[in-house]
């Protein structure tokens, strides 16, 4: 039993294509480019529900 693919034959070529034409992005001038920010610090493990009003 033959399975149909999910695509058409067209489609298939255009794929294969763009994948032999992709290129890789140059990398930054700036090495810290794609360094994270560092993350704000958060309260402990507490439910905002359960948390004391402040007076």
């Amino acid at each position: 039993m033959k399975q149909h693919s999910k695509y058409g034959p067209t489609r298939r070529l255009l794929d294969k294509l763009r994948r032999l034409l992709k290129r890789e992005p140059e990398p930054p001038e700036d090495p810290y480019a794609y360094v994270g920010a560092p993350k704000k610090p958060r309260p402990p493990h507490r439910s905002a529900a359960a948390a004391e009003l402040l007076d």
